[in-house]
């Protein structure tokens, strides 16, 4: 999964990924709780501590228990669903020694997620001078390594002259670094 290709950015919220953690959990695209719920009923059993945290940051953890009545997340949900009923403590619960692991493992998972872009940034940059370094040696143009490639000029050049490291994915920047070392 290709952080551009799925909305991931260095700004990722809590929110925004728990909702594509839903969805990719799920096999659901869909923000419906009731939805949600359903599916991790009956198919889903993973996804149960993401949809609670999904509910309880949008202020819908009450709703979610509501919805779970009957079913075997019933006692769970309504067992943490003090922890989870204040949108604003959610972080701070999920990164306490009181939530349950399944839940530190939501908010790990985000961590990992938010962290990988930043990482894949660093490692882009890294790649950027070593090409930088290349091209000047072989004297090898981004005009020419544009066309040999089939790159967009606009996003090579601002990645390559202004070090926009957003322009270009980790594994466009490899591409062009090894282009460039092979020239």
């Amino acid at each position: 999964m290709s952080a551009s290709r799925k909305g991931v950015s260095v700004n990722l919220t809590f929110k925004g990924f728990l909702r594509l953690y839903c969805r990719e959990l799920t096999g659901l695209n869909t923000d419906d709780l009731r939805c949600l719920s359903r599916t991790v009923a009956l198919d889903a059993p993973a996804a149960a501590e993401a949809v609670m945290a999904f509910a309880a940051v949008q202020g819908k953890a009450r709703y979610l228990a509501k919805l779970s009545k009957g079913t075997w997340m019933e006692e769970e949900y309504s067992r943490i669903l003090p922890h989870l009923d204040d949108p604003i403590g959610i972080v701070a619960f999920l990164q306490s020694e009181q939530a349950p692991e399944r839940y530190r493992k939501v908010w790990n998972a985000y961590l990992a997620k938010r962290d990988a872009v930043v990482a894949d940034r660093r490692v882009s940059g890294l790649m950027r001078e070593k090409t930088l370094a290349a091209m000047k040696a072989r004297n090898v143009t981004p005009y020419r390594l544009c066309e040999d490639l089939g790159l967009n000029k606009g996003n090579v050049y601002a990645y390559l002259n202004k070090g926009d490291l957003t322009k270009v994915s980790r594994a466009t920047a490899r591409k062009i670094m090894e282009y460039a070392c092979a020239a």
